[in-house]
């Protein structure tokens, strides 16, 4: 089917996938974990296996344009079959398998999907009832099935014709987004958009075919899906699925991976459990990781460290860093990348002190996933860095950010009326409020988050919840006070610190009135408040028992608080804290 590649036309991601495969053949590409082992599919065992679904596609009636819906967990046929889609010129519509089966067939409702292919039964049936939708199949055992079958010389004339009248301005997915405010739109990213942007990813990477990227994040997620394995695609590197969070640790070690893509809740718990594991040392120990922590953080943030921080840095990495590090990244890590939410900037700081590079970028899924980024050769603290190569960034005079480049959306599906409110002369609102500092993009918050309390000062939630969070005895907070007379805040202990770390053990459903436990959480929300101004320092708060949950509809799949469920639950908690405090300062 060599034919194929001869047809595609460039700037497609068709061609892209195609040409890297034939170039790289028998080199390893696909790395998963099958039967208690690590297995690999080569380049062109790939490229047989995503051309044979492409055929298999034809044959059950999908054409050019149609909406292919395609549910699972992270497996290594997700990664096939999203390719055989976009080769058989249909457009992937990935979802998330943790959304509930009503989100699920409201998303393929508005896609108009005529087929899809799911990683289980149980996820299949989450795809059933749409109009459109003729036919749902599933990994096992249609999709191996299809790589088994030889494709007919029909199907491959056809599928020869599909590639030629490919170009950059086709559609190739729709992607849902999280909705944080309840509200999910299909967002509809084109082959030039996703492609651009690789070859923007690529030159301030350099990412090669050296690279080997241990995949962890959803691949519903745009930030896994295009910036990790489109871009080890473009970079002809190697992927390898990781098991899951579970297993993260292992797979680190069992593939020494020199990329690894994350959110800041996993670097957040990474950094955790490095401090709990050192808790438990001897008392030398301790005070022989905290000396060398400081060493390494007063290197990084110098700048240009003198000869004396230099000696205590390289002492500090001979006698601890070292060793941590190896331990956590497998000894070839180049970096890692933080996306998806903010970073806290204590938490960058610890892996830059222990001579691991995290680069935070920032983007979103209108961007074809990243459009600033920190780099190996230009990073600064608290930023998402520089645009990336051919990206242009401004601020309006609300201090929303707007962005004009190769990776902006073509529009909403079937929202016109959002689209045109979204995109003005090529500039994409982003909704989210920054500023730029020599050229480097700080983001406060997410426009439509922005708390108007009702002395009408605007405060911004997002950075008070991220340093909140950076305390290891808070897992979530949540900040409030919209037409409220002062700010306040939900907090979600991490009942596991406050034990390992303070003594204070029980039910979480009586120890939210522990004494001892507020009184902790007051001395960070204290702490908080001293570099506040006095309309946005936290006034109260009122601590809950259990955290918020994907299952309860209060987190986004990509682990982000939705704000109005949350603040809808716990309705008269917040209503009652607010009585508490407002009778406390004296009416």
């Amino acid at each position: 089917m060599g034919t194929i590649l001869a047809a595609a036309t460039r700037r497609t991601t068709v061609e892209t996938f195609l040409s890297r495969a034939r170039s790289l053949g028998e080199r390893p590409f696909l790395h998963f974990h099958q039967d208690g082992d690590w297995r690999c599919l080569t380049w062109a065992e790939a490229r047989q296996r995503v051309l044979r679904v492409a055929a298999a596609l034809v044959a059950e009636g999908v054409r050019p344009g149609d909406r292919v819906v395609l549910i699972s967990e992270n497996r290594f046929e997700w990664i096939l079959a999203d390719f055989g889609i976009q080769a058989a010129a249909a457009v992937t519509v990935p979802v998330f398998p943790s959304l509930l089966p009503a989100t699920v067939r409201a998303m393929v409702e508005d896609s108009g999907a005529v087929l899809g292919i799911a990683g289980s039964e149980d996820l299949a049936c989450k795809l059933l009832g749409p109009s459109a939708m003729r036919r749902v199949v599933t990994f096992e055992p249609d999709l191996h099935r299809w790589f088994q079958r030889e494709p007919l010389p029909a199907e491959v004339e056809a599928l020869e014709r599909r590639a030629s009248r490919l170009d950059g301005d086709d559609l190739v997915t729709i992607v849902y987004t999280s909705g944080t405010t309840g509200e999910s739109k299909g967002v509809m990213l084109t082959h030039g958009n996703v492609v651009d942007m690789a070859a923007s990813d690529l030159r301030a990477f350099r990412i090669g075919s050296d690279d080997v990227l241990l995949s962890v994040l959803p691949y519903a997620h745009v930030l896994e899906r295009l910036s990790a394995v489109f871009n080890v695609v473009t970079a002809g590197a190697e992927l390898w699925v990781s098991r899951g969070l579970d297993h993260l640790a292992e797979d680190i070690v069992d593939v020494r991976p020199t990329l690894v893509i994350g959110v800041p809740r996993l670097f957040e718990k990474v950094r955790d459990r490095v401090l709990e594991q050192v808790a438990a040392q001897p008392r030398l120990r301790r005070a022989l990781f905290a000396w060398a922590l400081r060493a390494g953080r007063s290197y990084v943030v110098a700048g240009r460290p003198g000869t004396a921080a230099r000696l205590r840095r390289a002492l500090a990495d001979r006698l601890v860093l070292g060793g941590v590090r190896r331990r956590l990244t497998g000894g070839r890590l180049r970096f890692f990348v933080s996306g998806g939410a903010p970073l806290g900037e204590e938490v960058e700081e610890f892996f830059w002190a222990l001579g691991i590079r995290i680069l935070q970028g920032w983007g979103m899924t209108e961007l074809t996933s990243a459009a600033t980024s920190n780099t190996e050769d230009a990073h600064r603290f608290g930023t998402v860095g520089r645009p990336l190569p051919g990206v242009e960034l401004r601020t309006a005079a609300d201090g929303e950010i707007l962005v004009r480049g190769p990776g902006v959306m073509r529009g909403y599906h079937r929202r016109s009326r959002l689209t045109a409110a979204a995109l003005e002369d090529g500039w994409l609102h982003t909704g989210d409020v920054g500023m730029l500092d020599d050229g480097y993009l700080r983001i406060t918050d997410r426009k439509k988050d922005l708390i108007k309390t009702a002395g009408g000062k605007y405060v911004a939630p997002l950075p008070l919840e991220s340093r909140l969070q950076e305390a290891r005895e808070v897992q979530w907070a949540l900040v409030l006070g919209d037409e409220r007379p002062f700010v306040t805040a939900l907090v979600v202990p991490d009942w596991g610190a406050l034990r390992d770390l303070h003594g204070i053990d029980g039910d979480p459903d009586v120890l939210t009135g522990d004494p001892r436990a507020r009184g902790i959480v007051q001395a960070r929300v204290d702490a908080l408040n001293r570099g506040l101004a006095g309309f946005e320092s936290v006034r109260a708060f009122a601590m809950l028992p259990r955290p918020f949950s994907e299952a309860n509809g209060e987190l986004t799949p990509t682990l982000k608080p939705k704000r109005r469920v949350i603040a809808r639950r716990y309705r008269e908690v917040i209503d009652a804290m607010y009585e508490a405090a407002r009778l406390a300062h004296g009416g």
